[in-house]
C-alpha cells in the first residue's frame, strides 16, 4: 500500500494554490509625520549652529561694537605696512587711564583691499592709525583712529 497526501476538496488537481489578499500598507501617514519631523529638526540645528558662530565670532571681536568717541586699551601698533592680530584690545572709556587711541570714525562695510588703503579714513582728517577686522574673503570695518 502507498500513502499519498490527502488532497485537498476545493483544489482541483494541476490549479494553482489560492493567494491570500494584498495586505494594506499601514503607518504611511507616520512615516510621513517622522520625515517631516526629521528635516525640522536638521532645519532648527542649522538655525542654532549659525547662532553659536555667530557668537562666537563676536566674542572674539571685542570693537565690533566701537564707535566715535569710543576709546581702545591694549591696541599694538603695527609698522608701516605691517598686520598684526591683536587678541587683548578693549573698547574703554576715554578718561579711562588705560585709553590709548581714540575712535574718530567708523567705516563698515570694507573688505580687507579697500580697508588696507590709507584713504578709507580720508573723511576723518585727525586719524593717525586704522585698525580694522575683516574676515577671510568676507566685508568688515575700518576703525579710524588718534592717540587718546
Amino acid at each position: 500500500m502507498t500513502n499519498l497526501p490527502p488532497s485537498l476538496p476545493d483544489q482541483e488537481e494541476g490549479a494553482a494554490p489560492e493567494t491570500a489578499p494584498p495586505q494594506e500598507k499601514k503607518g504611511g501617514a507616520s512615516k510621513l509625520i517622522i520625515g517631516i519631523v526629521g528635516v525640522l529638526a536638521v532645519v532648527v540645528l542649522a538655525v542654532v549652529a549659525v547662532f553659536v558662530v555667530r557668537a562666537l565670532v563676536a566674542a572674539s571681536d571685542p570693537t565690533q561694537d566701537a564707535k566715535a568717541g569710543d576709546c581702545l586699551s591694549n591696541l599694538p601698533q603695527a609698522p608701516e605696512g605691517e598686520e598684526i592680530n591683536v587678541e587683548d584690545v578693549k573698547v574703554v572709556t576715554c578718561d579711562s587711564a588705560d585709553a590709548r587711541f581714540a575712535v574718530v570714525g567708523r567705516v563698515d562695510d570694507v573688505t580687507a583691499e579697500q580697508a588696507s588703503v590709507g584713504e578709507v579714513c580720508a573723511a576723518h582728517a585727525e586719524t593717525t592709525m586704522r585698525f580694522y577686522a575683516i574676515p577671510a574673503g568676507g566685508k568688515g570695518y575700518v576703525l579710524c583712529l588718534k592717540p587718546a
